[in-house]
């Protein structure tokens, strides 16, 4: 599967609350939320797209020195098709560009699915954040991961 990964627009909040909603629902970001996202000085995002249908995104920040990856989906019916492999190279590769030299990130203990692609990615567990993740019926860990950035190729 090939998809096509853009720079997130700025101006599709909406758009990007309903990717959003429709890859996390139980704990999905709205507009407002995502504008103060942008409104943090380095933060930058990508979206993925199968066909004409957005597919995924993935909004990260500069944090000067580190890259933090905030938010990782892909919508239910694209998923195991490599746009979350796609859309996380996109945002290390900017983060490389950026000359940052590690990237941090917090995922669900019990998203195995998404661990596994950070694995992958070089991501190794760092910590441990107690009932971070809101669920229907209570809550989740979140495990923290960072990973080593070589230079920019």
């Amino acid at each position: 599967m090939t998809c096509r990964i853009e720079p997130v627009s700025r101006v599709a909040l909406e758009p990007l609350a309903l990717l959003h909603a429709a890859a996390f629902p139980e704990d999905p970001w709205s507009a407002g939320a995502l504008a103060a996202i942008f409104a943090i000085p380095g933060s930058f995002g990508y979206v993925a797209w199968a066909d004409k249908t957005p597919a995924g995104f993935v909004l990260a920040r500069d944090l000067g020195g580190e890259c933090e990856i905030l938010s990782l989906g892909v919508v239910p019916d694209q998923r195991r098709r490599s746009i979350g492999q796609a859309l996380l190279q996109a945002a290390l590769d900017e983060a490389r560009r950026r000359g940052l030299r590690s990237a941090v990130l917090e995922v669900a203990v019990d998203n195995a699915l998404a661990r596994a692609l950070y694995t992958r990615a070089g991501f190794l567990a760092s910590g441990r954040r107690a009932h971070y993740y809101r669920r229907r019926r209570g809550s989740a860990d979140a495990l923290i991961m960072r990973a080593p950035l070589g230079a920019a190729t």
